[in-house]
């Protein structure tokens, strides 16, 4: 598990008194499969660099090999000339997804490791050379990722997130948010955040506390819970993956699995200064 501290600057919001950071979670894009939406992932990124975000990478940018299919080439036991040709092509896929990302660079608070990537025989990944082309901490499987607000390195309020691409799945829109919830007593943190579902979903979930000082108050402080999305497409008409000779669905279509919307939430931290109290306002666009 790894932490990083990334000190964020503000901006006004838009509809608030008050200053905000943007935070764009996203991953999933799966670059290099047929049904990767890759326009609207440079889209994506396009409006965050527009509304001065930060993005967070929550694994598998480029659909190369599964962790089954990474075994196999481990166990095949190839010459090197064969694994050359490999290397040559994933590096091409990897700088291909980096054009999508132009401009990007310095503005993502780090990039977690997702099932699909490739291992390069230096000891390196696609998903660790994508993290230094975009000049990110690369964040493992697991991490806390903690922003500290403007340039004042002790200011007191901050926002930590707990991130981690995810495992496992379930058919219905609530599956990636159960599996948060029954997370949340075992980590603190102010928001919740896993891929791997390709579900775009998120919830506010409140807790309430007694006050340290007199006079004694409840109050309550709002964590979010979310599910980052993704950009593979799941049916589409006519599609033609394994040679393009007759039609056949991806491994969505042909597992019968649920098509989600694509794409990825929108976080907006807010941390709100007041007579009484510092506190963070958190909100979620989906």
């Amino acid at each position: 598990m790894e932490i990083a501290e990334i000190i964020v600057d503000t901006v006004q919001a838009v509809k608030l008194p008050w200053q905000e950071t943007i935070v764009i979670p996203t991953g999933d894009v799966q670059y290099g499969s047929e049904g990767c939406d890759a326009d609207r992932f440079q889209r994506t990124i396009e409006w965050g660099m527009k509304n001065n975000a930060y993005f967070l990478g929550m694994g598998e940018y480029l659909d190369i090999a599964s962790p089954s299919n990474r075994r196999k080439i481990q166990e095949a036991g190839l010459y090197d000339s064969t694994l050359d040709v490999l290397e040559e092509i994933v590096q091409q896929k990897s700088e291909d997804f980096l054009k999508l990302a132009k401009g990007s660079e310095g503005r993502w608070l780090g990039l977690l490791e997702g099932h699909h990537m490739y291992e390069y025989r230096d000891g390196t990944t696609c998903d660790t050379r994508i993290a230094k082309a975009l000049n990110a901490p690369f964040l493992g499987s697991c991490a806390f990722v903690r922003l500290r607000f403007g340039r004042n390195k002790h200011s007191r309020l901050t926002c930590t997130i707990w991130c981690h691409h995810g495992q496992g799945g379930g058919s219905k829109v609530s599956a990636p948010l159960n599996k948060l919830e029954n997370l949340m007593p075992y980590f603190d943190a102010d928001i919740y955040l896993i891929g791997h579902q390709h579900k775009k979903v998120g919830a506010p979930v409140d807790q309430l506390y007694m006050t340290k000082k007199r006079p004694y108050d409840i109050k309550h402080r709002t964590k979010l819970l979310a599910c980052t999305g993704g950009y593979l497409k799941g049916y589409w008409r006519n599609s033609m993956v394994g040679g393009g000779h007759f039609p056949r669905g991806n491994y969505v279509e042909r597992a019968m699995h649920t098509p989600v919307a694509l794409g990825c939430p929108i976080l907006y931290v807010r941390p709100v200064h007041t007579e009484h109290e510092d506190r963070l306002d958190l909100n979620i666009s989906l």
